[in-house]
């Protein structure tokens, strides 16, 4: 017997935005969904896509791959949702994609970074506008060239699925340029007390320290790591996805020093991006958009375009348009490559500095434009 059809009005499109509400990254639903909100709300004051209202149906969840399922699953038999996006993380994202064929719907990434997801993994229905890994080493790759000083790494990761990759493509890309690795450490989600880690790093520590721990672990570490100086005995110290907006201000000068790669900082040069941050700003009582809002609002973008481009919300029809689309954002010109749905965009090389108000913030040391980071498509890719 066949359910009944989903109620939603026909004049609208409805985008499923998945929320992690528990653990180390609930403290960034809040952002997305602010993101989320400001991108439908510009967009639909602009006559929406393809004469159709779009619409935000938030589901949270706690950051599991089957809750996650669950989640979209209602998002799109139950409301009727046509694209999912949100918080959905390399150990999530996957059993999203395999789903999204069953569901007829389309997804447009904006957290997972695995190079899986457009590798192996990749779909017909799924879609990056978020940087994968390997851009992100191309772009450390090019920073590391010019400090040729700093041979020798250390790295500390959280002991998950993005973390170990991403300690992986680091170790090969030192030792590609001829440099050595030290420690290398992994650490639970959701670690309180680094102590342990922190005295093992400062024993006998590298040039180098490469962190890829995130959320409120990332916090932690910051806060802890101060007490014993651990980021002074390094020349150089590189984060990913470690020192991140959301949690700046909980760690305030910890982390003075570090150098980190984001896709977008408030600050960046281009009429979208300037535009975006003023209007952010104006509707969030002056607080400054994140990387992951910028991503967000992109990818509303990119759904948006695409539908316009196919006039249409039939899935197949709107598919076609997004794969290959080029198109203005936030983040600037992008444009979604069609053979693995990988969006080329520029990453940012930031140092984090006091800004004039004696806060610490971003201070944008290189732009890497997005064609610069692709790296090939990867032949496990079959759509």
């Amino acid at each position: 017997m066949m359910g009944a059809a989903p109620a939603y009005a026909a004049d609208t499109i409805k985008i499923g935005v998945l929320l992690i509400d528990s653990g180390p990254l609930a403290g960034l639903k809040e952002t997305q969904t602010k993101a989320v909100n400001l991108a439908i709300e510009q967009i639909n004051a602009t006559g929406g896509a393809a004469g159709k209202k779009l619409e935000a149906d938030f589901i949270t969840y706690p950051g599991t791959p089957d809750t996650a399922v669950d989640g979209a699953t209602r998002a799109v038999q139950k409301d009727g949702a046509l694209f999912l996006t949100g918080m959905d993380t390399s150990a999530v994202s996957p059993a999203l994609s395999a789903k999204l064929s069953a569901l007829n719907a389309l997804m447009v990434e904006v957290y997972a970074q695995a190079d899986a997801m457009t590798g192996k993994n990749c779909a017909p229905n799924y879609f990056r506008a978020n940087v994968n890994d390997s851009m992100l080493m191309n772009a450390a790759g090019q920073f590391l060239e010019e400090n040729p000083s700093v041979k020798k790494w250390d790295i500390i990761a959280v002991d998950y699925s993005s973390g170990r990759d991403s300690a992986q493509k680091f170790q090969a890309l030192v030792k590609s340029q001829g440099g050595s690795i030290g420690k290398v450490l992994f650490t639970p989600s959701g670690t309180a007390d680094f102590g342990a880690k922190i005295s093992e790093l400062g024993a006998d520590p590298g040039d180098g320290l490469y962190v890829t721990i995130f959320g409120s672990d990332a916090i932690n570490l910051a806060k802890q790591q101060a007490q014993f100086g651990l980021f002074q005995k390094y020349k150089l110290v590189l984060g990913n996805s470690f020192v991140i907006p959301q949690v700046l201000p909980a760690m305030g000068d910890t982390v003075l020093g570090v150098y980190q790669t984001l896709g977008f900082v408030p600050g960046e040069a281009g009429a979208g991006a300037e535009a975006f941050v003023k209007a952010y700003k104006a509707k969030y009582n002056g607080e400054l958009p994140a990387y992951t809002s910028a991503d967000q609002y992109a990818a509303i973008q990119l759904m948006a375009a695409a539908i316009d481009k196919a006039n249409s919300t039939d899935v197949a029809a709107v598919r076609g348009a997004l794969a290959g689309l080029k198109t203005d954002t936030v983040l600037g010109p992008v444009a979604v490559r069609a053979e693995d749905h990988q969006t080329a965009r520029p990453i940012l090389m930031n140092l984090i500095a006091k800004n004039a108000d004696g806060k610490p913030g971003y201070e944008i040391k290189q732009v890497f434009p997005g064609e610069s980071l692709l790296p090939p498509v990867d032949k496990a890719c079959k759509m």
